[in-house]
């Protein structure tokens, strides 16, 4: 047998409009594709860490990936225990433990010739709904998206908050729901934007247009738990918890109901696919996200939310927001995103990629 090939390449994908958040403004998603072959096969993972949001960046993933690429070098077998020797030596590093656990699990799904979905569950569905998201600043443009979104067939909406004065984001959510109808699901996105005692005075004011949760209304575990407590909205877990361990801790306080998962933040799928697992023996929710990664990224987030047996609308209709993608970008069907069914992940990159 011949070792396994590798590949490491480098991306920028400009955004359509720049997107604000309560961590600032962003204009481009900076990423890395790394794929490892077998001689017939190709598996691909990608590593696309969020400025001011992930742990580590582009640079520091790229070193550890390049210092994997050594270690492969001496690699045969995509079975090979060393492989998951190196997933632990990543742990530090979960944008680049996500590349590497990403392109690990595609190879090895395409070798059995059965999707990537199918290795995490016994019955993956073969649609996943997602939510619509709503960034406009001011309310009637608010109301002009979530109209557009319900006209689409999105049936979940979320919308950011925080950004603005909490006088603006009452009105801003009175439009969204006064737009798409009392039968859509509502959520909003603080990204830890307020205090704990601002955050319960918004959620109580916000309580009126029937939110399903709030995503980290404030920043820290404990904090968000603190919220959680008192809120008349439910509360969720995004930023705050980097780690399947975390995801534990927030689960264990009683107060958190919904859990944030991204594929990309906790290092890969197999520890996304673990997180979600954790939620359901609590009785929680887990909603699986991208991060506005590429279409490798979101292949694997949606093979992840596609064995996570919950029909509920996760985060990944994200691939709208780039001007250009690194591959081809999932299915949509009346807010519905379709499971490719081809082996693995079920895409391959583009031969050329943006820079």
């Amino acid at each position: 047998m011949t070792g396994l090939t590798t590949d490491l390449r480098r991306f920028r994908l400009p955004l359509r409009e720049a997107l604000t958040t309560a961590h600032g403004e962003v204009l481009h998603r900076d990423g890395l594709l790394l794929s490892i072959g077998d001689g017939t096969h190709i598996g691909w993972g990608e590593a696309t860490p969020f400025p001011g949001w992930s742990v580590s960046d582009i640079e520091s993933s790229a070193a550890a990936l390049a210092t994997v690429l050594v270690a492969l070098s001496v690699v045969e077998d995509p079975d090979d225990p060393r492989l998951d020797h190196l997933l632990d030596d990543l742990e530090p590093e979960p944008a680049a433990r996500a590349a590497l656990s990403g392109a690990i699990a595609d190879l090895r799904a395409r070798r059995s010739g059965v999707s990537l979905a199918a290795t995490l569950s016994v019955a993956p569905a073969s649609t996943v709904a997602v939510n619509a998201m709503i960034s406009a600043a001011s309310p009637g443009d608010v109301a002009e998206q979530a109209s557009a979104a319900a006209a689409d067939g999105y049936r979940t909406l979320k919308v950011k908050v925080g950004v603005a004065e909490p006088a603006v984001d009452v009105e801003r959510l009175a439009a969204a729901r006064g737009s798409a109808g009392s039968e859509l699901e509502l959520r909003i996105d603080a990204n830890g934007a307020w205090d704990v005692e601002t955050a319960v005075a918004v959620l109580d004011d916000l309580s009126e247009f029937d939110i399903s949760f709030c995503e980290e209304p404030t920043k820290g575990l404990e904090a968000i738990a603190v919220v959680g407590a008192r809120s008349a909205i439910p509360v969720a877990i995004d930023e705050s918890a980097r780690t399947v361990d975390d995801i534990a801790a927030a689960l264990a306080t009683g107060s958190i109901d919904v859990v944030i998962v991204k594929p990309q933040a906790l290092g890969g799928p197999d520890l996304a696919i673990r997180a979600v697992r954790l939620a359901a023996e609590f009785g929680a929710t887990a909603v699986v996200t991208s991060m506005i990664d590429g279409a490798i990224g979101v292949a694997h987030a949606l093979h992840v939310a596609a064995a996570s047996g919950l029909d509920r609308a996760h985060g990944l209709a994200t691939s709208s927001l780039l001007k250009a993608d690194v591959g081809p970008a999932p299915e949509l069907d009346a807010g519905r995103m379709v499971v490719p069914g081809a082996s693995g992940i079920g895409i391959d990159p583009f031969d050329t990629l943006p820079l």
